[in-house]
């Protein structure tokens, strides 16, 4: 645990862990972002992949680091609430967790992304969200839990209302744009 303390208590791991709470990136994106070189990016994340903070997602278009679990995801968001002191409010925003699909809204659009991994579902949900008028509603189902958490902290912080249904690894959303 000590030894998870002092990985957590670099300054430059904490923003490497922030930028994943939004989405998975590569070595070469990370460095990029934080202006870092590449090396010092790779010793960071491959830090915090053995101490089962961070996981790797092989694709073809190469490694990206993403959250190792909802687990790690929610102490994330819970130290970052906590520093900041509060939590911001968003106009109009609100998550409503339902155990029946009867509950749900009657969506516009639908978009399925099952079998798809991070960024893929998150991108897809925020540009088909552009593209739809005010009062519409997308629904979104995923199976990557990852993805169901960046898509619900994006709709908090963009102030859409959400609701979120799950049943067993899949989970419905369904976003109502303000």
């Amino acid at each position: 645990m000590v030894e998870l303390l002092k990985v957590l208590a670099n300054q430059r791991r904490l923003e490497i862990l922030m930028l994943l709470t939004e989405e998975c990136m590569t070595t070469k994106e990370v460095a990029e972002k934080l202006k870092i070189d590449l090396s010092t990016a790779f010793r960071y994340l491959n830090q915090m992949v053995k101490y089962g903070l961070l996981k790797v997602v092989r694709s073809k278009e190469g490694d990206r680091y993403d959250i190792a679990s909802e687990h790690v995801f929610h102490i994330l968001q819970e130290i970052s609430m906590h520093v900041l002191g509060s939590v911001k409010s968003y106009d109009g925003s609100m998550v409503y967790y339902v155990i029946d699909a009867k509950e749900v809204p009657k969506p516009q659009l639908i978009l399925d992304m099952r079998g798809e991994i991070c960024p893929i579902p998150e991108l897809q949900t925020r540009k088909k969200l552009q593209e739809m008028d005010s009062k519409d509603i997308l629904m979104v189902i995923v199976d990557y839990p990852i993805s169901k958490e960046r898509i619900l902290s994006y709709c908090q912080r963009s102030g859409y209302k959400a609701w979120v249904l799950v049943q067993g690894v899949e989970t419905t959303i369904c976003i109502q744009k303000p």
